[in-house]
């Protein structure tokens, strides 16, 4: 079994094939999805996909780069919308540094808004971080107990440690399957079994072997035989531990 531990089934790009994605996911053994949300106006539309395909999961959050679209009442409205839906965890939120437009206060704001209702929930949560690995790990310092996953790692071996240290999945997709990524190749390499997540970020992030293409989740096979060859460990191996990671993680 493997499960594609983030993935934005519900985007507009898979609008013409989305059952036939989900199939060629299927297929190939891809059992779970997990598909956060970027705002509160896709809400609505994670659910009814997750509705629709009993093999997707929903998240609901507010994604950093999508602050302008956010509003301070989207946070109450968060925790209406949790008491009526099921939900297997906060997110995607975070924090976003590379992008000098958007306001670091105000990302703060509604990130740390965020965990707290993912500690009054009992959710894990979905964290987007980059460029602010350090006050990623400084913020979720404030809430003992929270748990959850750091998406598409970008930062240090020791950060990393630090993460998973404080209850902290960390997970990997497409970047590492570039031979040039040596760092963070080097760093998945590294991080130990039991606290690893794969995902593809479709229909962003592809691969190697679909640069410039659609990403979509049948893909995960590609980052799964990358981590077999940075870990000389068996594709079963990792697949099945990183499923038990994630089914852990979200209770599935």
């Amino acid at each position: 079994m493997i499960i594609d531990s983030h993935c934005h089934i519900d985007f507009e790009d898979f609008d013409s094939d989305r059952k036939h994605v989900l199939q060629r996911a299927q297929n190939a053994g891809i059992k779970h999805i997990i598909v956060p949300s970027i705002s509160a106006d896709n809400w609505p539309r994670v659910r009814q996909n997750c509705q629709q395909y009993s093999q997707l999961h929903p998240c609901y959050g507010l994604h950093p780069y999508f602050l302008d679209q956010h509003k301070a009442e989207h946070l109450n409205e968060l925790k209406k919308w949790l008491d009526n839906e099921a939900a297997v965890a906060i997110g995607e939120c975070g924090l976003d540094f590379y992008l000098k437009h958007l306001d670091k206060n105000k990302q703060l704001e509604f990130f740390d808004a965020q965990l707290k209702i993912a500690v009054d929930y009992q959710l894990p949560v979905i964290i987007h971080s980059r460029k602010a690995t350090e006050q990623v790990i400084q913020t979720i310092k404030k809430y003992p107990g929270l748990h959850g996953m750091i998406h598409s790692y970008s930062g240090s071996l020791e950060q990393a440690k630090q993460l998973i240290d404080l209850g902290f999945y960390i997970s990997f997709g497409g970047a590492i399957t570039y031979e040039k990524a040596t760092r963070i190749r080097a760093i998945a390499q590294q991080i130990p079994l039991d606290a690893l997540l794969i995902e593809t970020d479709a229909p962003d992030q592809p691969d190697l072997h679909h640069h410039s293409k659609r990403n979509e989740p049948v893909y995960i096979l590609n980052v799964l035989e990358t981590l077999s060859e940075l870990k000389d460990l068996p594709v079963e191996k990792i697949a099945n531990t990183t499923s038990d990671n994630a089914i852990s993680l979200f209770s599935l």
